[in-house]
Parts: C-alpha cells; structure tokens; sequence
C-alpha cells in the first residue's frame, strides 16, 4: 500500500488552511502529523479519508487517484477523537457496525475482542465501560474492516493522563505487531516518539519538516520545530570572523560562511557545566527551581537581557554563582 497527497490546498472562504501539502506514506509505516492547535492537520486528514474536498492536489492510493471516492469506498478505519460510538448500541453491534452481515462472524468477533483487550465485553453499552475500554472498542470497530490504511485523530486526547500512557502503549504495541500502515494526528510530541517511524511536522497550513523522529528532534530546521519538541537552548550569535561566533554568554568556535547575524541553536542535554579552564560561555545563575531529580537553572548573561534555562543533576549551585558551560560544537546549529 502507497498513499500520495499530492499539493493539497484547502482555505473555508478567506482563511487558507493547507497550502500545497504533500507526503508521502508507505505499507506498514507509522507516520505521525503533528504541530499546534489550528495548523491544518485535522482538515488534511478529512481530505485524505474523503470528508472534505480538496481545492486543489490530489490523492493518491496504490497509483490510483481517489480525490473524489466517497470514504466508503476508500475502505479507511478510523478512530476519532470523540470516538462516536453508538450509546444505543453494544460492544459487538459498535464492532460490527461497519462491515457486511456475511463478515459478522463469531470467530471474527473473537478475533478482534482479543486483540483488542476486549473479550468477555461484547454484550455491554458504551456507558457501561471505561474511557480505556471505549477507545478499545472503536479501534476494533477501525480494525473490522480489515483497512488499507488506519487514521487515528487525536485518540488519546479524552484520556486522563495515567491512563492515557497505559492505553496508548497497549495500542501502539497492537499496531506495530499488525503491520497496519496508520497516520496518526497529535499535538503530543510524546505521542510521535513513541511510535512514528516518519514524523510531519506542521504550522499555518504548511510543512515544515519531515523526517524521523529521532532527526526531527536532533536536527530541527526552525525554532518553532525545536521548541515543538522539547525543551531548547537558542542564542542569538554574531560572525566575528570566519570561524568565530560571539553570544551574550561568551564566543563559539563555528566554522560559519553564512549571514553574519542568526541564532544558534542546541538541545539543553548537550551542555555540560564545566569548569573554568573547560568552557566556552558562562553566566550567572538568577533563578534555580526544584523538579524532582532535576534542577533547573535560569542562566543570565553579564547584562541580564538575554537568559537560558538548563535542567541538571541535583546539584549544590545556588542563585547568583557564576557558572562555565561546555558546549559541544558539533551539536550547534544554525537557524538563519
């Protein structure tokens, strides 16, 4: 199984929600879209499973293009970020619902309740289960028709957050033993980690990076992709000369042939608090909060109008020592 989208552009009178989106998804791959609230990432799934129509691009599943099939016809399971499951009906009716009289076997049934954690539930009503039990119900709804591709919405998102962990650990080991190719929407960067073999990272309707997850949190090509995915250090940095970059925190060794103002970026676990005669920035503390195993420490450069925050080790600094820190230069990028 292939899917291709194509340039997608979508806009609802003058606000424009997707402008010339494409990617790429291929059999069993996990591929998670992701980015802030209101960036398009739920309108381009509505267009890939049918719901909505595209203003312009294409779909494209297995060389066929299916721009204008009814999502019936696409043979798409989804689970939605409400679930919709029918009150009125049972687990097995739910589970049943999309799929022929001919397919509504007990043997079929038992298959999809056992993988599912659901065996010995199939007489009960939505209300009659918990949070993590419907969500298990409409996966094996999603799971009955035997789908080309698997959506997932924002799945997790009506879960409390311990059983949120719990659930999404159990559901993404299913899919991965399944091999079911499944694009999966989340603003959750945990989400993505755990299970995405791709990543698309999203903003205003446009791409802004694609990639694993392991490259998309080392290596970001913005700040706002660095800052979606973790906790990151950004400095402003000025070319001094040809391989020397000065900070407010002290001078880079950068071999930098590009504009001579921009900011450089590294991930806070890439930074050693070293010692006076191993270091390349410095600053004095001006903030230490407690977070369980870890510090963090707010850092100030010599004129308080620039500051980075760094989580430690418990460790025996106290606000207002002036600290060196070791900043490995291969871990520096630059963000124009």
């Amino acid at each position: 199984m292939n899917l291709k989208v194509n340039h997608i552009s979508k806009a609802f009178q003058t606000n424009q929600v997707l402008n010339d989106v494409s990617i790429e998804v291929d059999k069993g791959e996990i591929l998670s879209l992701t980015g802030e609230s209101g960036c398009g990432k739920s309108t381009l799934l509505r267009i890939i499973s049918g719901l909505e129509t595209p203003d312009q691009g294409s779909i494209v599943l297995n060389g066929k293009d299916i721009t204008d099939l009814s999502p019936e016809k696409r043979k798409f399971g989804f689970v939605f970020q409400n679930l919709s499951l029918f009150p009125h009906l049972s687990v097995k009716e739910n589970i049943f619902y999309a799929i022929t009289q001919k397919e509504r076997t007990p043997k079929r049934l038992e298959e999809l309740l056992s993988m599912t954690g659901l065996t010995g539930l199939d007489a009960r009503f939505p209300h009659e289960l918990s949070g993590g039990q419907q969500q298990r119900v409409a996966l094996a709804r999603a799971l009955a028709i035997k789908p080309q591709l698997l959506i997932l919405d924002e799945p997790f998102s009506s879960l409390d957050e311990l059983l949120k962990t719990k659930i999404r650990e159990e559901i993404f080991d299913l899919l991965r033993s399944l091999h079911i190719t499944t694009i999966l929407v989340s603003h959750q960067a945990s989400d993505a980690f755990l299970i995405a073999d791709k990543l698309v990272v999203m903003r205003h309707g446009e791409i802004q990076q694609t990639g694993t997850p392991s490259d998309v949190y080392k290596n970001p090509i913005s700040p706002y992709v660095s800052d979606f995915f973790g906790a990151s250090v950004i400095l402003n940095g000025e070319k001094s000369s040809e391989d020397l970059v000065k900070t407010s925190f002290g001078n880079l060794k950068i071999d930098n042939d590009r504009i001579d103002t921009f900011q450089l970026f590294v991930r806070p676990e890439n930074i050693q608090i070293g010692s006076k005669n191993d270091y390349n920035l410095s600053g004095k503390v001006l903030k230490k909060e407690f977070k369980g195993p870890h510090d963090v420490l707010k850092i100030g450069n010599t004129n308080n109008d620039e500051s980075i925050s760094l989580e430690t080790e418990r460790c025996s600094i106290q606000v207002n020592d002036f600290i060196y820190l070791k900043v490995p230069e291969e871990k520096i990028q630059i963000f124009k």
